[in-house]
């Protein structure tokens, strides 16, 4: 039994308290602790803490219509609560539409890429949300065609384990990696892993949807995500790109870190960023399409190049 809880999940459980005791009644510490899977000494001791809890009043003080009351006879001779007074349980807080549909747009995004058991838990907490919209219009979200490979990298992540893949970059060119893996990011649609590569033995970012044949190691990771990626890649060398920029899109560059050197006039800023290869400039544009032109170093200029007219040539003349 929980014995221990933490401050934050004791509130929890004391609020639990008050619905379960206004729909159940009188009920005996026993069968409150099977209920909570709670241990009977610290739910006596949250009982009577809460004989002294309320709201205060119109005063701003506490009266004695504005506290809980329990019976203290009852719970001393029998063992059992019984809640004489309650108070603020109908001015509950509830989210706002806004927040709901908030909400659900979080858990639309984030349950493509949970495991099974947890993204059954998210979608069942989306459809109680979405309940509370109200019956006229209630709101609800449903899962993205799952891509299985995410599952795989955070339960890696999760793990602290080491993962294999075959990648194809922006080039084309597939090359087989071993990566300690950070972090999973999403960024204009696509899904991204951050990590440290075995194979390069450097820090890369890498596109999800251009891996393959994923296999999680039982190897524990080596590298740990670093505090300060900023200062670490610029030590470790890679590539300064320059690039002229849509000011509105800098936030779709924030995992870039980028360095903004000058204003280019028309509402675009000059930008300074570092990556790990000039193939890399690729997912700038991708990530800020018509928004960025890279302008330096020539390899980078290029890599896009050959990038947009391989793309282009899908569409014929």
């Amino acid at each position: 039994m929980a014995e221990r809880l933490p401050t934050p999940d004791r509130v929890v459980l004391l609020l639990s308290l008050v619905p379960y005791l206004q729909e159940h009644g009188p009920t005996t510490i026993t069968e409150l602790s099977a209920a909570f899977d709670a241990d009977p000494k610290m739910l006596r001791d949250l009982v009577r803490f809460l004989g002294t809890a309320g709201v205060p009043g119109e005063t701003l003080r506490y009266q004695h219509e504005d506290l809980f009351d329990i019976d203290w006879d009852a719970l001393e001779r029998d063992d059992t609560v019984s809640l004489v007074q309650a108070v603020a349980v109908d001015d509950a807080p509830r989210f706002s539409s806004v927040e709901t549909a908030a909400l659900l747009a979080g858990l639309h995004a984030l349950t493509s890429m949970l495991p099974e058991p947890d993204a059954e838990i998210a979608m069942s907490a989306a459809a109680k949300l979405g309940a509370t919209a109200g019956s006229a219009s209630p709101l609800s979200v449903t899962a993205e065609p799952q891509d299985p490979r995410l599952p795989e990298l955070v339960t890696a992540i999760d793990a602290g384990h080491s993962v294999d893949f075959a990648y194809r970059d922006a080039a084309g060119s597939v090359t087989e990696r071993t990566v300690d893996p950070w972090s999973l990011t999403q960024n204009g649609g696509a899904w991204y892993l951050r990590g440290y590569c075995l194979t390069r033995e450097d820090e890369r970012l890498f596109r999800v949807d251009r891996m393959s044949a994923i296999r999680v190691r039982e190897e524990p990771v080596r590298h740990q995500a670093p505090a300060a990626r900023r200062d670490r890649v610029a030590e470790r060398g890679g590539v300064t790109v320059v690039a002229v920029v849509r000011e509105t899109a800098i936030p779709r560059l924030r995992d870039a870190f980028p360095e903004i050197v000058e204003q280019a006039g028309d509402g675009r800023v000059r930008i300074r960023l570092r990556l790990g290869h000039p193939n890399a400039a690729v997912t700038l544009v991708q990530a800020v399409p018509g928004d960025i032109e890279i302008e330096s170093p020539v390899a980078a200029r290029d890599a896009v190049r050959v990038w947009a007219e391989r793309a282009l040539s899908v569409y014929g003349d």
